[in-house]
């Protein structure tokens, strides 16, 4: 498996057990409540419904970064558990502490806050993954509205370009809360 494949099947894989951690499952927020022009030159990006990958082409990144915009399905209305702080960060890291022990080190996650915003409630993440080809940094944003979310996860080989593109696909992106 060349490492370029290994690192997008590895970082799909984390971004899912953000999303696991997150107490979510499967849908997603409704068509259209994410609108984004990410793509900068230099990227290739590929869209399946309301699921997208951007992937740095190596002739642009010295080293693999991905962005991966997934649905989520959460149970209940967790917005309003976060609005609360009932689901609090803390509570986040606490159940990010336990996969960070059975995975004996392999996994490192951490939310780093609480996200409220008028148009939806959720956390800003980070996550490393050791790997024997060095580590995979995630920066990702659960974005949760009413019992429906997504996931935007960044990943790289340093923590600081996995943030950056984090940031620059924020920036680029709209999201807005559907009737």
């Amino acid at each position: 498996m060349s490492f370029r494949f290994s690192f997008i099947f590895k970082a799909v894989s984390i971004a899912l057990l953000c999303g696991f951690l997150a107490a979510c499952q499967t849908t997603g927020l409704k068509p259209g409540s994410i609108s984004s022009s990410f793509a900068p030159k230099g990227w290739a990006s590929k869209q399946n419904g309301n699921k997208a990958v951007y992937v740095c082409l190596p002739s642009t990144c010295k080293s693999p970064e991905v962005v991966v915009v997934g649905p989520i399905e959460v149970k209940g209305d967790t917005e309003s558990a976060i609005r609360q702080n009932l689901i609090s960060a803390e509570l986040m890291n606490a159940v990010g502490n336990i996969a960070n022990v059975a995975s004996k080190g392999q996994v490192r996650l951490k939310t780093n806050r609480r996200v409220v915003t008028k148009s939806y409630s959720g956390f800003d993440m980070t996550a490393r993954y050791r790997t024997d080809k060095g580590n995979v940094y995630v920066a990702a944003r659960i974005i949760i509205q009413n019992d429906r979310g997504s996931t935007v996860a960044s990943f790289a080989t340093s923590s600081s370009r996995a943030k950056t593109n984090l940031d620059r696909f924020l920036k680029q992106t709209t999201i807005k809360r559907l009737p």
